[in-house]
């Protein structure tokens, strides 16, 4: 490895090893750590390695609000039974209960499933999440629907299909006043809409106004629990801004209000979101967001409540979508909520994330069903588009090494005269060329490496994405071949073999270009290094770099034997 590829990798290798810093002391986003597979669950979560006593999950702090007292409701007319409706629709099965007005008791996508085979549900009894209606009577009682039977004419089952919608409305009378609750559910759509009106409202709520919220936020979906958590946040779109609350500690955390008109709030994990969308300005008057977290076997468990503070009038819309963080179901809304797509690390990498590899992946992945097949291609591909300027690096290089002789006799000659010695320097490489131009394929390649590592750790395209049975179950984590004993220092205690193959490749790599006996050493510290900082990276990632540097391998061979005939730089007469 000559000295200007190794200053490069040193770069490199720095910006990898700093973005973890960054993500966590300035986007507050922490490191994961991979933990076992799991056993059992606990009630209100999922996977997590060991089997947790009900009580040390579900148990939820007392948020104890001081100027409101809690009352139940009287002189209400609703239903005296709870009624469960089944909704069966190509894109989710859902359950939905008269109690509260369309409490949603279950909410599984079809189309997506999770490490042991089951249906992604993102909303379920066991985590106890969804969203409700609360408000203050006009006696300054804080009032909670959740608990209230509503009246609803519906069948109990409802399978959906082609362009079928289906509209349900929950009534109840409370003094005096009708409250309908009016769902639109669509079959080829992850949302459905919600209207809520109320006849005479200053007869029940304090200056007019309810609150609109999302409780305890989404669940795990991943086997890699403190991954998935990595992501839980939640967000509201205010002013072309998106604004985040994030749970970063064990108990309740501070509470954040924020005034004025919100296009949208939302509670995220990893690949799946809950968003409520109001349908205008007149809807919204602020936002609220209220969480906290739960330590179970080191992993923090984050539990979200976030909400609307809304003026009643007619009736006010909202549309509620649950579903993928995927830009293609995201597009049919123009409302930015695909922000929330790659929301973590440098957003200057984003638009080659979102806009050149992702679609090229995609579309090589519409003929080719296997992703790694697709990597592999992909890896080919890009070393197709960046040969001319890899040759000319690599002859750049041969042309330093050929220089150096004469290189080191300015300075000897001149090492009393730096301004000579400088302008003596630009002579020669003005003759034969400036060397540092052959750093120009690494530097870049450095945005297509970090813009792949977005892809690979964070799309959903990925999820679950095989390779090798066996071996690359799941492109977008690292593939966990066995754990090992104890936990080595920033190596881990998990064996992967991509990273192996990787730093063995580095190092043929580097032994073809190695010219001077002094960085001889280097040769061995850099494929460690690499092997130690890529081990816990997605697979995809890790096939993508070996598989490069392959290539690479290949490449220099070639380029070497093409250049074999080139005479060397003859020095100057004295």
């Amino acid at each position: 490895m000559d000295r200007k590829s190794f200053l490069a990798m040193i770069i490199v290798a720095l910006i990898i090893v700093l973005m973890p810093y960054y993500n966590e002391y300035v986007l507050g986003i922490k490191p994961e750590q991979k933990v076992e597979k799991p056993q059992s669950a606990p009630a209100m979560q999922e996977p997590v390695k060991k089997n947790i006593p009900q009580t040390e999950v579900i148990k939820e702090p007392k948020v104890v609000e001081a100027d409101k007292k809690i009352e139940t409701l009287e002189n209400i007319q609703g239903d005296s039974t709870e009624k469960v409706i089944r909704i069966m629709t190509d894109k989710y099965n859902l359950e939905i209960s008269n109690r509260g007005g369309g409490s949603l008791l279950h909410y599984q996508l079809t189309q997506y499933k999770k490490y042991d085979s089951s249906l992604v549900e993102l909303v379920s009894e066991k985590f106890k999440n969804g969203f409700n209606i609360s408000f203050q009577d006009i006696d300054g009682n804080f009032i909670k629907l959740d608990k209230q039977l509503f009246s609803i004419e519906a069948s109990n089952n409802y399978n959906l299909s082609g362009e079928d919608s289906l509209v349900l409305e929950f009534s109840i009378d409370i003094n005096n006043s009708k409250f309908v609750k009016r769902f639109t559910f669509y079959n080829h759509r992850y949302h459905f809409n919600l209207g809520i009106s109320v006849s005479h409202p200053e007869n029940i709520f304090l200056n007019r106004s309810y609150q609109l919220e999302w409780k305890n936020g989404l669940p795990a979906t991943e086997a890699y629990i403190e991954d998935d958590y990595t992501y839980n946040e939640a967000f509201a779109y205010m002013a072309d801004e998106l604004e985040s609350y994030k749970v970063d500690e064990e108990g309740v955390a501070e509470p954040m209000e924020l005034s004025g008109f919100a296009e949208w709030i939302a509670v995220r994990n990893k690949y799946f979101v809950s968003a409520i969308v109001a349908s205008d300005a007149n809807v919204s008057e602020g936002v609220f967001f209220k969480g906290y977290g739960v330590m179970v076997n080191e992993i923090l468990y984050k539990y979200y409540d976030t909400g609307y503070y809304v003026k009643a009038g007619k009736e006010d819309k909202f549309s509620i979508y649950i579903g993928p963080l995927d830009y293609k179901e995201l597009a049919h809304y123009d409302n930015s909520l695909d922000q929330l797509i790659m929301s973590d690390g440098w957003s200057v990498f984003r638009p080659i994330s979102r806009y050149l590899i992702l679609p090229v992946l995609e579309w090589l992945n519409s003929f080719i069903p296997n992703y790694g097949v697709v990597i592999i291609i992909f890896s080919i591909l890009v070393k197709l588009v960046l040969f001319p300027l890899t040759k000319h690096s690599y002859q750049s290089t041969k042309k330093m090494q050929k220089m150096q002789p004469l290189m080191a006799e300015i300075k000897e000659k001149y090492k009393n005269d730096q301004q000579r010695q400088q302008k003596e320097m630009m002579k020669l490489y003005k003759t034969h060329g400036n060397p540092m131009s052959g750093c120009l394929p690494m530097f870049l390649q450095m945005p297509l490496l970090f813009a792949l590592y977005q892809v690979f750790k964070s799309t959903i395209q990925l999820r679950g994405a095989m390779f090798i049975p066996g071996w690359i179950n799941d492109l977008s984590t690292s593939e966990a071949l066995f754990m090992l004993p104890v936990s080595l220092p920033f190596y881990g205690n998990e064996f992967n073999l991509l990273p192996v193959l990787m730093a063995i490749t580095m190092f043929f790599q580097s032994k073809m270009t190695m010219q001077d006996p002094k960085q001889k050493s280097m040769m061995y510290i850099m494929p460690i290094f690499m092997l130690v900082l890529f081990n816990r990276f997605p697979s995809g990632l890790n096939l993508y770099y070996t598989l490069f540097n392959v290539l690479t391998i290949i490449q220099q061979k070639y380029i070497h034997v093409d250049d074999e005939e080139e005479k060397p730089v003859k020095k100057k007469k004295k």
